[in-house]
């Protein structure tokens, strides 16, 4: 071959790999245009979402707050450790506000339960309900369920749904995810668990349903040993850190510092605490003793919260816990029927509250002011004060009415979709039905049975039934024939 040659084809084969280079060139940055260009869109669609759920608080003028938020907002703040409350919800939030402002929290639990609300529809409805749709069903979840109460509150409520979601999605929908979904799923879920003492037992109680759902709905592809570690990572490494903190703080095995005390109160309430005491009294040595005729025809609140409560006559709850650790344990061995009766006679009572607003009144709104105006700030404590909530002038009642009404179409819908058109409804869709509904009485078992019934408790979860009514109702509304998923 010719020098000419050989130099003409050195020249056509710099040529091609220049073209080839340039194309790769040209797809990646493409490609990165395309992702770029997702990410944008996402994050308006959250955005958005995020908005439409923080509309009671914004309605507020100041987020929403119950007596409970000054602990949860100033703990970590403070590096403190509460000992009738898990640290981890105050851990989460302090980023967000840091002393400053709460709104950043609203906004981000907003985003939080619309993103993972997004997940289950996309999962159950196999992508079938678009993104349009399910700003509809956020709509609806506005107006016609507790949802933005939910969100818009200073409380570790908000990650009740986030547990319920979390665990369904991480058992059926795995095989539906990206890795990074999961592992996003799963530290959600861990912190769901970790940031309230009655998600310990929920989160077991979920495990255990999810394990006899597994033979009909988990996907086929995973292995146990995979799924089982998907649901049991976030409950081992909650409870562990619940531990490790309490051990820091008490050097005691347990989650909470002041857990007996809590149960002291409740016993003492309701009856066999009270009984116990009367009967072994003085003899036992009990310093509670001194203040028997105290105790009678108190509620737990008073005797946690009041400032005269014999309780506290005795000392502070960490020099009281000892001693309400002896009775506890004294009167479940005395009176464990009594006490078993009392905890059904409580879940059925908390099955019938679940209203909206609970303990979002002006007192409380002008409690919270006073405490955090001295550490955040006189701004904040005069947003709370002049809110809607610390006028009294929320819309609560008229809200109640049309969760009401969201309620009976959720569980209405559920119902005929299943009953009556069975075979458009696909079968990971029926699974959220049982799952949710299993988890709201679930709910209701734990927390009406540890600390007694109180709309808030269920209210948090409650409208989920809504959420599944509008999911089905959409996803039957576009795929009328479309045979069920199986």
């Amino acid at each position: 071959m010719s020098s000419a040659n050989r130099l003409s084809s050195a020249h056509q084969l710099k040529m091609t790999l220049t073209g080839g280079k340039t194309a790769l060139l040209a797809k990646s940055r493409g490609s990165r245009g395309v992702q770029l260009a997702k990410t944008a869109s996402m994050s308006v669609f959250l955005l958005t979402a995020s908005l439409m759920l923080s509309w009671v608080a914004l309605f507020n003028n100041a987020p929403l707050v119950f007596s409970d938020t000054v602990s949860y907002a100033t703990a970590a703040f403070q590096r403190e450790i509460p000992g009738l409350f898990s640290v981890f919800y105050s851990i989460f939030i302090l980023p967000l506000h840091q002393g400053v402002t709460l709104w950043p929290v609203v906004f981000a639990q907003g985003a939080m339960l619309a993103h993972l609300l997004y997940v289950t529809t996309r999962c159950v409805s196999g992508g079938a309900i678009r993104r349009t749709e399910f700003l509809l069903i956020v709509a609806g979840l506005c107006v016609f369920s507790s949802l933005p109460w939910i969100t818009g509150q200073i409380l570790p409520d908000v990650f009740s749904p986030v547990l319920l979601l979390g665990m369904f999605v991480l058992a059926f929908c795995n095989d539906a995810l990206r890795r990074g979904e999961v592992l996003y799923i799963g530290a959600l879920t861990t912190a769901a668990i970790a940031t309230h003492f009655s998600h310990v037992p929920i989160a077991l109680g979920l495990i255990l349903l999810c394990i006899g759902l597994k033979p009909i709905i988990a996907p086929s592809p995973i292995r146990t040993r995979q799924w089982a570690a998907l649901l049991l990572i976030p409950f081992v490494v909650a409870v562990c850190s619940m531990v490790a903190v309490n051990w820091l703080s008490s050097r005691e095995i347990g989650l909470a510092r002041n857990s007996n005390v809590f149960l002291l109160a409740k016993l003492i309430d309701e009856g066999p605490a009270l009984s116990y005491l009367t009967r072994a009294c003085p003899s036992a040595g009990y310093a509670l003793c001194a203040h028997l005729e105290e105790l009678k025809d108190r509620s737990h609140d008073e005797l946690k919260w009041d400032e005269n409560s014999p309780l506290k006559k005795v000392g502070t709850f960490d020099e009281l816990e000892p001693e309400a650790r002896r009775i506890v344990r004294a009167t479940l061995c005395a009176y464990p029927f009594e006490i078993l009766q009392r905890a059904m006679f409580d879940v059925g009572r908390q099955l019938l509250r679940f209203q909206a607003g609970d303990g979002l009144s002006q007192r409380f709104a002008k409690m919270v002011a006073e405490h955090l105006g001295a550490i955040f700030g006189t701004e904040i404590e005069k947003s709370f004060i002049e809110s809607r909530q610390g006028q009294c002038r929320l819309p609560i009642a008229e809200a109640r009415q049309l969760h009401i009404v969201g309620l009976v179409f959720g569980v209405g819908f559920c119902l005929w979709s299943v009953m009556a058109r069975r075979q458009a409804v696909p079968t990971k869709l029926v699974a959220l039905y049982i799952f949710v509904f299993a988890g709201i009485v679930w709910n209701a078992v734990v927390t009406g049975t540890l600390s007694g019934p109180y709309d808030r408790y269920l209210a948090r979860v409650i409208w989920l039934a809504c959420f599944v009514g509008l999911v089905g109702f959409c996803y039957v509304s576009r795929v009328p024939n479309q045979d069920s998923a199986r």
